[in-house]
Order: C-alpha cells, then structure tokens, then sequence
C-alpha cells in the first residue's frame, strides 16, 4: 500500500473530529494498537480540523456528525471541495432523516456509535487502500471529491417524477435501474446501519422497498441539487448516451446469465461499467476539454475505469461488483464451477458491443467468446445468447 498524503515513507495520517472529549479519549486509547502504523490527530471542532488540514496532509477524517456550530456534514462537505483526496468516513449515534441526506451526500462510509474498534479500524484500513496501481492519488483525487454521480439530461424526467408527490414506489424502482447514479449511491447506503443494512447481494428492488420512497426522494433530490445547469458537450453527451444504452443493455442480459444469488451483483456491476466515464466527463462544457482522451479514455492521463473503481471502492460497494467493473475489459477465463460476477458481465459486454453498427468485427475476441459461451452455466439454459445479446441491444436503444 502506498500513495499516502505524506509520501510512500511515511505513516498514512488519520483525523478523528468529535466534540465530545471523552469520545476522543476512547478512540485514542482503544486504537492505541494502531500506533505503530499510522499517525493519528484529534480535533474538539469542524473549525479546528479544518486548520489542521490546512497545515498538514491526512489520509482519512473520520467525524461525528452532530457538533455545535459546524456539523459533521458541513465540514465534510467542505473537505471534499477542498481536499477531495482525503477518505470521509462518518462515526455518529442517531442523526434525524434530514441530517442522515446530509450525511450520505457528503461521507464515503457510514458507522454507528458505539462502533467496534475492529469494524472502525477495518474501514480506515479500506480507505487506505488505493485500487490503481499506477494512478493512486490521482485517480483517489478525482473520485474522492464526488459527492453525488451525474444524470444524463435525457433522464432529467424520470428523476422529476420521482420528486413529485404521486410518485409511486414501483416508479422509483424503475428509475433507480435507469440512473447509474442512484443505484451506486443507494448501494453504498444499503450496507450502512444508519439506512437499515441489507444483505451485501440484495437486489436494486429490495434495497428501494426497504428504505422506502420518502428516503429515495431525499436522496435523489439532494444529489439533483448538486448538479450543473449549464447545458453539457453535445460530443460528450452523446459519448455517454451510448454508454448508458450499452450498459442497460449489458446488465439485461448479464442478469440472464448469471446464478441467483450472483444475479444482483452482475446486474449492478454492468449498469456501473462506466461509472468512470460519467465522473470525468459530465459537465464538461466545450471550453473545459483540456485533459481528456476520449479515444484513450483517460482524463489527465488516468483512465476513466480507475477513476470509476476508486469510487466503487471509497463508496463501499461490494466486492464483486469493483472486481467485475475492473476486470471488464481484460480477457477472462472462468472456474469451470461457475461463470461468476466477472464472467457474466464480460461475456454479456462483448457480446453487446458486437450487436453496435460500427462496433468490432463479430471475430474480435472471437476465441474468448467461444470459450465462455461453451461454460456449463450457459449452455445448460440452452439459449442463442447471440439473439438474446441483439434483443437486449435493441430494447436499450443501441
């Protein structure tokens, strides 16, 4: 592990922020074995550790969320416009609704006090962790920073009917799977206590049932009022229109193919493929391109896919779901036991992109596609996943 704020030498430096001096005190004493291995500092106030991170670089902040004159959610608001590549994580007891929006716009992972020193120290050392091996602090500074993922302007209509009084819990369901977006952030919520933790392999459905419709409409408005009004690149808007089609498409049919109980995470991982994409080049108008590849797919020379699996990653998402978005375009040879998460959504993209006017030749990757095909988890559903790949190219509008 390396790409800590102080340099690779270094200890990695973690903030606690907590008005309470008695928490500060507990924290010290019961992370007193973590001593050798990072730097720690404690700060009474939002104002106090702002100053220090003004002075100092850290790595993580982890902060209560109800504090006198600056809460928790301002000041970690402010640490992700100010220093986007420092991990927010929450530690708070109960918060009211309206607090709870604030807290999942601005944190990266949520725990509840009082928390395990096990489970506090596991998520700092998560967060410590960078996903790109080339690209650490510069792909942690670009997904660090996002608080809520773009919508395509296309999908502005579906998000207002969403926020609108008669909105209806089976209408939300379809616009969270249509929303790259909501879908991440409501599965980073899902695993958190302070929205009723869900299983780690439950479906978009069953998350929106469970936290309910006035929680998806506070969420989806509050990361509506976090986005630009100004009208986007029509170059860069289509780019990400055929993205999104490719990915409604992808997930369609990787959910077709793959098990049960890995059918929740295939689906979210292909709606997700992308994620990268949408981070650095929404709301880019014409006269702010300086950096971007569209071509290499990089922004300043990180690739979009790191950039999209740090953000997976700082969010919590599960495992499955990184591995799938990060192995998507590297050649894939499945356990004969099971296609898997990564499997299913390889196999399901090429396919996909082969159905594109204009896409690769049907012999690109024509061995490897071969191979997948012939597993025993796709051949025994006896289907021509070529016709279904057509069929679901064609229902997402490609």
């Amino acid at each position: 592990m390396s790409g800590f704020a102080t340099g690779s030498t270094s200890k990695p430096r973690v903030l606690f922020v907590d008005d309470e001096s008695r928490i500060l005190d507990g924290l010290r004493r019961s992370l007193r074995v973590k001593r050798n291995e990072w730097e720690m500092a404690f700060a009474v106030e939002g104002a106090e550790a702002l100053e220090m991170l003004a002075r100092d670089p850290y790595d993580v902040v982890v902060s209560d969320m109800r504090m006198p004159r600056m809460n928790g959610a301002e000041l970690l608001t402010n640490i992700s416009r100010e220093h986007p590549h420092i991990a927010r994580v929450v530690l708070s007891g109960h918060v009211e609704p309206d607090t709870a929006i604030q807290v999942a716009v601005a944190g990266h992972r949520f725990l509840t006090k009082p928390a395990e020193v096990t489970s506090l120290i596991a998520v700092i050392e998560q967060m410590l962790f960078r996903t790109s091996s080339a690209h650490q602090d510069a792909a942690r500074r670009l997904a660090g920073g996002v608080r809520a993922i773009p919508t395509l302007p296309e999908h502005t209509e579906r998000i207002a009917a969403l926020l609108a009084p008669d909105a209806s819990l089976t209408g939300a369901v379809q616009t969270v799977m249509h929303d790259v977006g909501l879908t991440a952030k409501l599965l980073q919520l899902s695993t958190s206590t302070f929205f009723g933790a869900r299983p780690r392999n439950s479906s978009i459905e069953s998350i929106v049932h469970a936290m309910g419709l006035p929680t998806v409409q506070a969420v989806a408005g509050a990361g509506h009022e976090l986005r630009s009004t100004e009208p986007w690149d029509p170059e860069i808007e289509q780019h990400l229109r055929v993205a999104w089609r490719h990915a409604m498409a992808t997930a369609s049919l990787a959910g077709s193919m793959a098990s049960p109980a890995n059918r929740p995470y295939a689906q979210a991982a292909a709606l997700m493929q992308d994620v990268g994409q949408l981070i650095c080049l929404a709301e880019i108008g014409a006269d702010q391109r300086a950096g971007l590849d569209l071509a290499a797919g990089s922004r300043d020379g990180v690739p979009f896919r790191d950039v999209g699996v740090e953000l997976l990653h700082l969010w919590g998402l599960p495992a499955p779901v990184i591995s799938a978005v990060a192995q998507r375009d590297r050649p894939h040879t499945p356990d004969p036991s099971g296609l898997g998460v990564a499997g299913a959504v390889r196999v399901a993209h090429l396919l996909i992109r082969q159905t594109r006017p204009g896409g690769p030749e049907t012999d690109a990757h024509a061995a490897e596609l071969t191979a997948l095909l012939s597993h025993p988890q796709l051949a025994a559903q006896n289907l021509d996943w070529r016709e279904s790949a057509a069929s679901a190219a064609r229902e997402a509008g490609l």
